[in-house]
């Protein structure tokens, strides 16, 4: 998840107090969720995306926030005033799915993850994988090559990614699949901002172009391989203020969506992994190609 910069910290204590005065009566009132259920979200999410935190609520009988300075302690408490039987947790109070479960012979818990926590019996995960966030991007990008391509020579489009192989043949099966024409080209940036990669893909002219990479690193590599005619399609969980000034598409989390699944596989009474949803919002109209010269 994007680290909040320290410049902005304070504006985070303050947004996460409105939160929580908004939020908190939730703890009195019934959400219409699963019965007996407590939604339990981390500030940084509460900072990057008010709407997420709500649609953790929509799920759960109740939903904290927890403040800046002492969540853990929020947390617990949390848990010990409601004593849910079933708890959601927002992606950063991950870590603390071991902790809960041995403390409690009963409740189960509900997470959504980057990486898939331990199996448990009372543990049900929705985990967000690269590769399924490459596979929404590759259709995206067909669709943008196929309209580029009804008027003109097929475009060059290519995707830059931090996550390996399966992103990159997941990536490559959902362009082919979508009808996408020719070829993408698919570079690995595994160790980081490479000058030597960006300048390659400077040269081609890129039309369409999917960045999936750590999200510090996002700017530079759309800045240095792509012009600013490029379709830029950008994987970013939560877009916090927008998209990027820089990019046409992301390719976000859909919450809602993978809580739902979450929540039918608490229903149904099963346990173990379900994927996270991903959904592809674009920012305006699509603006960004300049039109591809016959015979290039």
């Amino acid at each position: 998840m994007r680290q909040v910069p320290g410049s902005v910290e304070r504006r985070r204590s303050a947004r996460s107090l409105r939160l929580l005065a908004t939020l908190s009566a939730a703890l009195a009132c019934s959400c219409g969720g699963l019965a007996g259920s407590l939604a339990v979200v981390d500030p940084v999410l509460a900072y990057l995306s008010p709407a997420a935190a709500e649609a953790f609520g929509s799920y759960a009988e109740a939903l904290v926030v927890l403040p800046d300075e002492g969540a853990s302690a929020a947390l617990y408490a949390a848990i010990d005033t409601r004593a849910p039987a079933t708890l959601f947790l927002s992606p950063l109070l991950a870590s603390e799915i071991p902790y809960i479960l041995a403390r409690d012979g009963s409740t189960r818990v509900a997470c959504v993850a980057i990486t898939a926590p331990t199996p448990d019996p009372r543990l049900c995960a929705a985990v967000f994988s690269p590769a399924d966030a490459a596979s929404v991007a590759g259709a995206m990008a067909a669709e943008e090559a196929i309209r580029l391509a009804r008027n003109a020579s097929p475009p060059v489009v290519a995707a830059v990614l931090s996550s390996g192989d399966e992103a990159r043949e997941a990536f490559v099966a959902a362009y082919a699949a979508a009808g996408g024409p020719g070829e993408p080209v698919v570079e690995l940036a595994e160790g980081g901002f490479s000058k030597a990669i960006a300048e390659r893909l400077r040269t081609m002219d890129v039309r369409v172009a999917y960045v999936s990479v750590p999200p510090d690193q996002t700017a530079r590599w759309l800045e240095s391989a792509f012009d600013g005619y490029a379709f830029r399609i950008v994987a970013e969980a939560f877009p916090a203020d927008g998209l990027r000034p820089s990019s046409d598409a992301t390719i976000a989390w859909d919450l809602d969506a993978t809580l739902a699944d979450l929540a039918g596989l608490l229903r149904s009474g099963g346990s173990g992994n379900v994927p996270g949803r991903w959904k592809a919002e674009t920012s305006r109209p699509r603006r960004a190609n300049k039109p591809v010269e016959v015979g290039r």
